[in-house]
């Protein structure tokens, strides 16, 4: 008579427990978020590393690490619960992920993600950048883009795909009367700035553009929620706009607007994907990720030193 196979008696809720360990770098941790003790985690440990054969815990005086032969066993086992939630699921067109993220996030990704993900219905939800984190907890949205590393709850997962550079944008006759490029940061607030506002309770308050010239030095110009129109009002008045790189792209092409180097301004901001693990398939996540990072990938490099034709002549008669 055979030796069973010690896989028979392997059960999903070990590896779920496996993954949440994995999330939360404790047994208490992974106790906590599935909302059970931490001793019954460390015997469903225990289970599983007798099934598999192998130790996939290295125990330290406050966390847990991975051992060697987990590490290797970790895609398979999220592919395993990937699988079985397709299973459950189905991979039918109508599935359906929604995605919040700053306006100007939105326009870029959101369509080099539609494009990975053919089987899937997107739900773009714009948010500014503060409220993305605020509202994780919420369910209202599966994945999320961020700047900069936020706190998501353990079940989410935030992967970094690079990053945000922010520039100075105006008409072409504004950069020209600036004069050469680099243009010296005083020279910029001859300028009105368009900035950016919020509505809190009622009552309009500015917003942080990250811009290394401070609010209360710059000339202040027109106001608005978002770098779209922000930019839009840039065409057609001379003040400048200082935003994303990114949102700027359609003007630059058409030439409406010029981006500004200014000397010593260097602004760039990461970005993360953030989706929630139990509602988004280890192979969208990958897809997601792609598509975020083929967005971002265009506007690295700084602007180049060259002015435009007759700014020479133009900034002296400034």
């Amino acid at each position: 008579m055979g030796t069973a196979d010690p896989l028979a008696e392997l059960r999903m809720a070990e590896v779920y427990t496996f993954l949440a360990v994995r999330r939360a770098g404790s047994v208490t941790g992974a106790a906590r978020e599935l909302r059970v003790t931490p001793s019954q985690v460390s015997k469903s440990m225990a289970r599983l590393e007798g099934h598999l054969g192998v130790s996939l815990l290295v125990r330290g005086s406050h966390r847990v690490v991975l051992s060697d032969a987990a590490v290797r066993l970790l895609p398979q086992m999220e592919d395993l619960v990937d699988r079985l939630r397709r299973i459950q699921r189905g991979d039918a067109p109508t599935r359906q992920l929604s995605i919040a993220a700053p306006s100007f996030l939105s326009v870029c990704a959101v369509p080099r993600i539609a494009s990975r993900c053919n089987n899937l219905r997107l739900r773009s939800i714009e948010l500014p950048p503060a409220l993305v984190r605020a509202h994780a907890t919420d369910n209202i949205f599966d994945v999320a883009l961020s700047l900069g590393q936020q706190p998501f709850p353990p079940s989410w997962v935030t992967t970094a795909v690079g990053e945000l550079r922010k520039g100075l944008f105006a008409q072409p006759s504004v950069a020209a009367l600036l004069g050469r490029a680099p243009v010296a940061p005083e020279r910029v607030l001859l300028y009105p700035f368009v900035t950016p506002i919020y509505s809190v309770g009622g009552q309009f308050v500015p917003a942080d553009d990250d811009c290394p010239a401070p609010l209360a030095e710059r000339r202040l110009g027109h106001q608005t929620a978002t770098i779209t129109v922000a930019l839009e009002l840039a065409t057609q008045a001379e003040q400048l706009v200082f935003g994303p790189v990114i949102a700027a792209r359609p003007h630059l092409r058409l030439k409406s607007l010029v981006e500004i180097q200014v000397r010593g301004w260097d602004v760039r901001e990461e970005v993360f994907v953030a989706c929630n693990r139990d509602r988004v398939l280890q192979e969208e996540h990958r897809a997601i990720v792609a598509g975020v990072r083929s967005a971002l990938s265009e506007d690295t490099a700084p602007p180049a030193k060259a002015s435009s034709p007759g700014s020479k002549d133009r900034s002296a008669q400034a």
